[in-house]
């Protein structure tokens, strides 16, 4: 081995940095972006100052460390990374597709159509259940061109909610695995229902509480879970409950897990603001893209069966509980589930400012992160194999497993997939545009 610029005989690092970076070694390390170089995600670091003149037109100087050095930085990223650089390698990996996009009016005269949700199907047909804009939900069977109106919503408008971040109140539809059962819910506010179909009924009035609820999409999913039908929901800022949906009734019921000044601590309390929930396809693991102070974004999965039927205390603090990443000031990202067992967490980074599109993928048993890769971004879907990101300049096609981008639809943006129609869908100027694949 050679004497590296470092100072030190060592193993060379992947990556090089310039020479104000590597005299601040040992004061602790200084903020430094990364030089994106081409090659997936491998990028070369330099300091602000450094950055700055790179823009202005003058070259880096970069010289090669050791593994020891360049790890002092790699691993304090969480403190120090305040941006990436040029453009990330993408694999490519072209694969045949069909980018037809099939165009289906909306029934005329029904009002605005503000959310869907896939009614499952046997014989693969595309029927869809509609939330409009004066609360009547509509069943609306696309191949059969007929809709009818199944039930009526009556949630709380909330009115005085103010945005936060940008994030504006709006109504969302969520639908049980078996179609009988769907909740209407204010995003970014407190108030929902659930709602029986069949006959129309409220059997359950949802409140989140009003503590920083405009900081979260309403916590709420349904799941099967041995082949009966549940529904997960936010009852306060750091709880969550199950309830059986036809009745109304908690299958989760346990001690207070809040607690007022000069009072002590609950055993189990919880100091995390539950966000957008995603339960796994089987109705085994339950997916939470929450934050706690100051703040942070914290992805968290756990074992939904094991804490209905095991362990009440599950999503506080039961053994199954995987806090997944750390984002600063990053969460309301998108996310979604690979098979039963993979979840996929979008942003590579830890810390908003310095967030690069890609995504991560870990195990939901162990909490590990498999593997990542640059490129994807937008809402994520997934089919198997493949890997659906709504980029806002059109559809991408991914393999999730090796990082290579196979396909792309230029100018579709779909909001939601159906899983037994498979396709991918949007609403676009009274018309539901659909495309298989």
């Amino acid at each position: 081995m050679e004497t590296l610029p470092c100072g030190h005989v060592a193993h060379t690092g992947t990556n090089r940095m310039c020479q104000h970076l590597l005299d601040a070694v040992a004061t602790g390390g200084v903020e430094f972006v990364r030089l994106l170089t081409g090659q997936g995600i491998e990028a070369d670091l330099c300091c602000r100052a450094c950055d700055k003149a790179r823009d202005e037109g003058a070259p880096v100087a970069l010289v090669a460390v050791c593994e020891g050095c360049l790890a002092l930085y790699a691993d304090n990223e969480h403190d120090y990374l305040v941006g990436w650089r040029g453009e990330p390698g993408i694999a490519e990996r072209p694969e045949p597709l069909d980018p037809t996009i099939t165009s289906t009016p909306l029934p005329a005269g029904i009002g605005t159509m503000l959310d869907l949700a896939a009614v499952a199907t046997a014989d693969g047909r595309s029927v869809w259940l509609g939330l409009i804009d004066d609360g009547r939900l509509m069943r609306f069977d696309v191949d059969a061109g007929t809709c009818e109106q199944v039930a009526t919503a009556t949630v709380p408008a909330e009115p005085d909610q103010q945005p936060w971040a940008g994030h504006t109140l709006r109504r969302r539809l969520h639908l049980a695995p078996d179609g009988r059962f769907a909740a209407v819910v204010n995003d970014f506010g407190r108030h929902g229902q659930v709602i029986d179909l069949v006959t129309g009924e409220v059997t359950l009035t949802l409140d989140g509480g009003d503590y920083h609820n405009d900081t979260v999409p309403f916590s709420i999913t349904f799941a099967e879970v041995r082949n009966k039908a549940v529904v997960v929901h936010r009852t306060a800022w750091n709880r969550l409950d199950i309830s059986d949906p036809a009745t109304g009734q908690s299958l989760t019921p346990r001690q207070p897990t809040s607690f007022r000044h000069g009072e002590p601590e609950p055993e189990h309390y919880l100091d995390y603001f539950h966000g957008a929930l995603r339960a796994s396809p089987s109705g085994r693991w339950l997916a939470d893209d929450g934050w706690v102070w100051h703040p942070v974004g914290i992805p968290v999965v756990w074992d939904l069966q094991r804490w209905l039927s095991d362990h009440v205390w599950e999503s506080e603090d039961g053994p199954t509980r995987r806090e997944l990443c750390y984002r600063d000031y990053h969460w309301n990202a998108p996310m979604c589930w690979i098979g039963d067992n993979l979840v996929a967490v979008s942003g590579l980074g830890t810390d908003d400012l310095a967030i690069l599109p890609g995504v991560r993928v870990f195990d939901a048993s162990t909490g590990v992160e498999l593997h990542a890769f640059p490129g994807p971004r937008g809402a994520l879907f997934s089919a198997g194999a493949r890997l659906y990101a709504a980029a806002p300049d059109g559809l991408t096609i991914w393999d999730p497993f090796t990082g290579h981008r196979t396909g792309r639809i230029p100018a579709f943006v779909p909001t939601h997939r159906h899983p037994t129609a498979g396709e991918l869908v949007t609403i676009q100027e009274g018309a539901l545009l659909r495309w298989t694949g």
